[in-house]
């Protein structure tokens, strides 16, 4: 039915909660490696920030805003 939200499983939140989880961990390693001035492992971390905030997204669309 439109209009009518989704009520997420308990399975579903925690999962939807990880990948939020690491999409913010993988931002403040990124922040540290730019930090440390160490380039190559900040660009792999900014891949892994860039991938892990589209699952989130993906997740969030999918299951419902938390």
């Amino acid at each position: 039915m439109p209009g009518r939200e989704k009520i997420m499983t308990k399975q579903e939140k925690t999962a939807l909660n990880m990948a939020k989880f690491i999409r913010d961990q993988s931002l403040l390693l990124l922040e540290k490696l730019n930090e440390l001035d160490m380039d190559t492992a900040a660009d792999m971390c900014e891949r892994l920030h860039e991938d892990a905030e589209t699952l989130w997204l993906a997740m969030r669309d999918q299951l419902g805003e938390e």
